[in-house]
């Protein structure tokens, strides 16, 4: 799909290291990949994002043919070749380039001088499907036999629980007070494990209130930050003038907490930062399956490894793990949480800058 604008003036991009060096810092800066280029589609400046792209160096880009870049055979390099020929802003959505998916690609006009830019958007996994009704379908047999058997577990051991804190109590001897304290502590364990049965079990809509997302978010920095240590930096980047969400706090905490979980758990133990950002998108989407838009949005960034590109489609779905003793299961909750409060989750990953992106309707799911 393609979309042309009009022509607007501004800085040439072969000019933007000696005039302009606040916008080229700005530019470096930027997730998206932006290469400047002149009329004879030659590459004369890249970001940092553009050189993680293709990877190459800024010496390599540098000079580079922008068609062998982006594919001659593509149709992007095409709509670009017409977009310089005919001195005219284009963006194009859901297309290829050098064989690789992108979410958007803009060619941005330059009036002063012959020079021109290109904004490549990573394409976001979205996963509004990842938790869609093929998924709860193949979960419903396992989710009633897990409910019979959380039930019929819970009364005995409760018994048992009653019994070894009655004995703990009786003046026993050590040997036998540890033994009762075993008791005690597995079926603790039992008991956490028979509540994981009905993880993904839907909490009735009349317990959604009124939610401030960032009383959510302060709650998981401060839990991180003490789980965490000096390890991990968290910042913030909240929009104060963001509404409410109708939703289910607790659930809403569990979501957030998985994301920073899984994203501390990418620094293999090292340091890294962490970025929890809300903001109010003013040409936000509408929902895949409804007729509702999405403008709420909540990101979480860090600047680890980031998700091989073969898993980032699969990361969502249950059971599904990378990592040595997972579960497969904390991403797979947040899919079904953001769900139950009518949004979508999407994941955009490089190494060095991995976002996971909720974003959630105005009032919420009813």
């Amino acid at each position: 799909m393609m979309r042309a604008k009009r022509k607007i003036s501004g800085i040439p991009p072969a000019k933007m290291n000696s005039e302009a060096p606040e916008a080229q810092a700005l530019i470096e800066a930027l997730p998206d990949a932006v290469i400047g280029f002149d009329a004879a589609l030659r590459v004369t400046f890249s970001n940092d994002a553009a050189r993680q792209l293709f990877r190459l160096g800024q010496k390599q880009l540098q000079g580079a043919a922008l068609p062998e870049l982006l594919g001659e055979k593509q149709a992007v390099c095409a709509a670009v070749e017409a977009a310089v020929r005919k001195n005219q802003d284009t963006t194009m959505y859901d297309v290829t380039v050098n064989d690789r998916p992108a979410g958007s690609v803009s060619v941005v006009a330059r009036v002063a001088g012959t020079g021109f830019m290109l904004v490549i958007r990573p394409q976001m996994a979205q996963l509004s499907g990842a938790w869609n009704e093929k998924t709860k379908y193949s979960l419903q047999s396992t989710q009633m036999l897990a409910r019979m058997l959380a039930h019929e577990v819970k009364n005995p051991l409760a018994g048992i629980r009653g019994a070894a804190q009655l004995l703990e109590k009786s003046g026993l001897e050590k040997e036998d007070r540890e033994l009762v304290g075993l008791i005690g502590r597995e079926t603790r364990r039992i008991q956490e494990l028979v509540e994981k049965f009905n993880i993904f079990d839907d909490v009735p809509r009349e317990h959604y209130k009124p939610v401030n997302l960032h009383e959510v978010l302060n709650h998981v920095m401060q839990a991180a930050g003490a789980a965490y240590g000096g390890n991990i930096a968290i910042v913030t980047d909240f929009d104060p003038s963001l509404p409410e969400v109708r939703g289910h706090f607790a659930h809403l905490v569990q979501a957030a907490q998985n994301l920073v979980r899984n994203a501390a758990e990418g620094f293999g133990g090292g340091k890294g930062r962490i970025i929890l950002r809300t903001y109010y998108d003013n040409a936000a989407a509408f929902h895949p399956e409804r007729p509702e838009k999405l403008p709420l949005c909540v990101e979480i960034e860090d600047d680890g490894t980031g998700i091989a590109s073969e898993d980032a489609g699969r990361i969502f779905q249950p059971y599904f793990t990378t990592k040595t003793g997972g579960q497969g299961l904390g991403l797979s909750i947040v899919s079904k949480i953001v769900d139950d409060h009518g949004g979508t989750i999407g994941v955009a990953s490089r190494p060095g800058r991995t976002v996971f992106k909720i974003s959630l309707p105005l009032g919420g799911k009813q």
